[in-house]
């Protein structure tokens, strides 16, 4: 499924890019659908990270976000990670006791705080040494009704936005009153950017991928996650009992199948399961093929040391190298789910490196490029038939290990 997200850059006083809003759209029209604002947030929320990750949609940079009043008191901001999440409530928010313990508590666990629109009055003055941004709109109030509101925000000691600033006059008498940040059609408009939703498996997926790539090996968090799926737990089971990784006794349990396996094995193994479930709807040869990729590069790296290509990162590599067609979605984008390593990253979206030249040395042979297969054995140190050798068996491999999958 495809969400939509519209992006507009905020600035600071020397109009260097200090965040963006995040607002949700439901097409390439850029407009507010027509839904109420609080599915409007829950959607926008799940999209940015349960889909995409917040840092895909702004980078470094601090996303706003806002949120109604039901959203507030529902908790829904912790959803999203505190470094880089302003949670903005929206001008509809009323400064009621529940609203006040929300605010409090996400202040308690270091969010950062914004105001929309704001407006101020006597109920809100508890509110405000627990605000870290409060936004004027400068289509909505005059010059002199802002210098009355700023008057009044006693104990306020946070920053101010100026948002619909559309002229340069209008950003000169910001900054002359003391606005920090700058939001608005004389900078930016908003920006609609289209992204592909995934689905829960896929997410589980994505996750247990992102885990076995970490330099931080941790075999329990594989297994809780495993856990989380019941279709996942039953392919692991299953892929470990096979006869194609035959052992002397079955493994009945997540965390017995995980330990037994080892590290280089658990992380083949989920790699293996991931990329065969995340093209489950497409054509099995996607599949066959990641594989095939897989193990020829897990292969090349074993028999050239020299090339210091670790041999379960070339076979990780080979694997991811087709997931933007299984997906649909770019390459690059993809990564950012799984945190993929400078290697990994080089590898598959520059060719760059030894892992590199062994996924151009697979494209070469599934071409049929036989100039380029010279060039690749030559560089290899080896014959033309021993690397399209190894590329057969490991196509071979590759029917065996997803017919186990």
């Amino acid at each position: 499924m495809i969400f939509y997200i519209a992006r507009q850059p905020i600035f600071d006083r020397r109009r260097g890019l200090f965040a963006y809003e995040l607002l949700f759209r439901d097409g390439f029209e850029n407009a507010f659908p027509d839904i109420d604002s609080d599915e409007a947030t829950e959607r926008l929320v799940e999209s940015s990270e349960l889909s995409t990750g917040i840092e895909a949609l702004t980078g470094q940079n601090r996303a706003f976000i806002n949120f109604t009043e039901q959203s507030i008191c529902n908790q829904l901001p912790q959803l999203l990670p505190k470094q880089n999440t302003v949670v903005e409530l929206l001008e509809t928010v009323a400064p009621t006791d529940d609203v006040f313990q929300s605010v409090t508590s996400l202040k308690d666990k270091g969010y950062t705080v914004a105001l929309d629109d704001f407006e101020f009055d006597d109920r809100w003055q508890r509110f405000l040494p627990l605000i870290d941004i409060v936004k004027m709109d400068f289509r909505a109030l005059s010059i002199a009704q802002i210098k009355q509101q700023m008057r009044a925000h006693r104990g306020f000691t946070g920053r101010y936005l100026a948002e619909k600033v559309e002229t340069y006059d209008e950003f000169k008498q910001a900054l002359e009153l003391g606005f920090d940040y700058f939001q608005g059609y004389f900078f930016a408009k908003p920006e609609v950017i289209q992204r592909r939703s995934l689905s829960a498996s896929q997410k589980v997926y994505l996750e247990l991928l992102d885990k076995v790539s970490a330099d931080d090996y941790n075999p329990d968090e594989i297994a809780q996650i495993i856990e989380r799926d019941t279709g996942v737990s039953y392919k692991l089971l299953r892929f470990v009992n096979s006869a194609f990784f035959a052992r002397r006794s079955e493994i009945t349990s997540l965390k017995q199948a995980v330990v037994r396996l080892g590290q280089a094995e658990i992380r083949k193994f989920v790699a293996l399961i991931s990329t065969a479930s995340l093209g489950e709807s497409k054509p099995n040869e996607l599949t066959q093929l990641s594989i095939t990729r897989a193990r020829f590069c897990e292969q090349l790296a074993q028999m050239n040391p020299r090339y210091g290509a670790d041999p379960g990162t070339a076979f990780l590599s080979g694997l991811l190298s087709k997931l933007d067609a299984m997906m649909d979605d770019e390459l690059s984008q993809i990564l950012t789910h799984i945190h993929a390593g400078t290697t990994i990253r080089d590898a598959l979206i520059d060719k760059k490196g030894a892992i590199g030249f062994f996924l151009i040395t697979a494209e070469a042979i599934e071409r049929v490029h036989w100039k380029k297969i010279d060039q690749a054995a030559k560089q290899l140190k080896l014959s033309s038939d021993t690397v399209i050798k190894l590329y057969h068996d490991a196509s071979s491999w590759a029917r065996a290990a997803s017919g186990s999958a």
